[in-house]
């Protein structure tokens, strides 16, 4: 955990419709947009029914 984290600002940020997470890698200055969803507990139950 960073230094200077708390379970209260962790949790307003999870409370937002969207976040935006920063990851510097260290290999230059490139963008990308990844658009992603938080699988509801239903979601996963009724896939797990799938046999692949």
């Amino acid at each position: 955990r960073a230094e200077d984290y708390s379970e209260e600002r962790g949790q307003a940020v999870m409370d937002q419709e969207e976040i935006t997470i920063a990851i510097d890698l260290q290999r230059g200055d490139l963008r990308e947009t990844v658009w992603t969803c938080d699988f509801s507990h239903e979601y996963v139950t009724i896939n797990a029914e799938y046999r692949t």
